[in-house]
């Protein structure tokens, strides 16, 4: 981890400067920096130092652009130094409803640097670290214990981040569900949240039949991990489920060549679960929070689920099987199912890389959403806020409804080519059992492949999406 260190005055000549598009003009650079927004211009100065100067439009309007700005800052200094000294914004380069927000300000500029600084785990014999950020100067910030536990709290967010990046990122092969299980928990050796492991038995024992037909494909085995966190002796219990499928070739609807180099991806709705999980317990959050996550691979073999199987399920619902690919769904619903009657949690969250439709509508700056409970959904538009990320709530209708009604089984796994985003948001709610629930579908900004069409704090592969609402939404 970056060693982050707070320095209270400004030096007059900084390494890196934040300009609005008025600053940028009164300082007459002239054409070839205007202050737009994550506009850079790097100068060259005595000695084989450098002065950066970075963009921000009109003034940073939300919490998301101020992390964009200082990620900005760190990916185009990276290559030339490791260490880094830039400033705080200050009132006026942020829009008014942010301005006199010192703390979150803070807070934002922090992740912002933290999550730039993240290092990819690469498989290379040879490990190039020219480009790691050894030392951040944040410039305009007292250091005393407020401040302190601030940049405490983000570090702990930014280490939960790395992990779900690492994961994300991990070739398939190097990570079989009951691995990915064995390291969530190492990493919460230590900490006061019990982790626990179902495995292939244990299941089979529950009844979770519909995780057990999509594990059933591979010869590694499935299971569920379970993460409580209850700091309170009574009180309203959240449950986080996150989708943790680290192979899907799609079973017998095998993907197409194009969509298989993601195929590893699909458990980064788990992956932030973790990450904001792990953020919450580190930071003492006071909220009762589990997490629920079940892992498996989707595979093809004599064994694997055929479209017209009919299954059982956690919650004794049938299923009728039309999509092979469509297994997310199934292993998240006796997850949902477990959350409600075996943790007995009276609020859900379901996130997972779920439909390939999201991503084409949305890109990779928002995602979409489900929810039903306003209350919940009150609570999670602030979250969101306090975030930076963009989710849009998607409406949803009795005819929704009637599209995955089976008439071989209580419900079927896929409501046609059409509405596929809501439809299978909607398969999930039948399990949630009338609760509180709200479902995200992360499949366009789980991982990023394109800087330029990117937050600018997403690194190149798995991003950690989700974390940090559902940390901001549980703390």
């Amino acid at each position: 981890m970056v060693n982050v260190i707070f320095r209270e005055t400004v030096p007059e000549q900084l390494q890196i400067q934040f300009f609005t598009k008025e600053q940028a003009k009164a300082e007459n650079y002239g054409k070839f920096f205007e202050g737009d927004y994550l506009q850079t211009c790097l100068i060259p100065t005595v000695g084989g130092t450098f002065r950066l100067l970075v963009g921000i439009g009109d003034g940073a309007a939300d919490w998301m652009e101020v992390k964009n700005v200082y990620a900005k800052a760190v990916n185009v200094s990276r290559p030339y130094t490791d260490a880094l000294t830039l400033p705080l914004l200050t009132t006026g380069q942020v829009a008014d409803t942010l301005a006199g927000k010192e703390r979150e300000l803070i807070g934002a500029a922090l992740e912002g640097v933290l999550l730039a600084c993240y290092q990819p785990a690469k498989y290379k014999s040879e490990q190039d670290t020219s480009s790691a950020v050894r030392e951040i100067v944040l410039c305009g910030v007292m250091s005393n214990e407020e401040n302190g536990r601030i940049l405490d709290e983000k570090k702990a967010f930014a280490e939960g981040i790395y992990f779900a990046r690492d994961a994300v990122n991990s070739p398939s092969n190097l990570l079989r569900p009951m691995e990915y299980a064995r390291r969530v928990k190492a990493l919460f050796e230590g900490l006061p949240a019990q982790v626990e492991i179902y495995d292939r038995a244990a299941l089979a024992e529950l009844g979770m039949e519909a995780l057990l037909t999509v594990g059933k494909g591979s010869s590694y085995e499935p299971c569920l991990t379970v993460i409580r966190y209850l700091p309170q002796k009574d009180g309203v219990i959240t449950a986080l489920v996150g989708k943790g499928v680290t192979v899907d070739t799609g079973g017998y609807c095998v993907k197409a060549a194009n969509s298989m180099e993601g195929i590893k991806g699909d458990m980064a709705g788990s992956a932030g679960v973790i990450a904001a999980m792990y953020a919450l317990v580190k930071t003492g959050g006071t909220k009762n929070t589990v997490a629920v996550i079940p892992m498996c691979e989707n595979r093809i073999s004599p064994d694997a689920m055929l479209p017209g199987d009919v299954i059982s399920s956690y919650s004794g619902k049938t299923i009728e099987i039309l999509n092979t690919d469509a297994e997310g769904r199934l292993i998240l619903a006796d997850a949902v199912s477990f959350a409600v009657r075996h943790e007995q949690a009276q609020r859900v969250l379901d996130i997972a890389t779920l439909t390939g439709a999201a991503g084409m509508t949305f890109g990779k700056h928002m995602a979409p959403m489900l929810a039903d409970g306003e209350e919940f959904y009150e609570e999670f538009v602030r979250a969101q806020e306090i975030s930076g990320e963009h989710y849009v709530r998607l409406p949803f209708y009795k005819v929704h409804e009637r599209m995955i009604e089976s008439k071989w089984a209580d419900v079927k796994n896929t409501g046609g080519e059409t509405c596929g985003t809501i439809t299978a948001g909607l398969f999930i709610r039948v399990f949630a059992e009338g609760r509180q629930w709200i479902h995200l579908d992360i499949a366009g900004i789980a991982e990023s492949y394109d800087a330029e069409n990117a937050p600018a704090f997403y690194s190149y592969g798995g991003t950690g999406a989700g974390a940090s609402t559902m940390y901001a939404l549980c703390c």
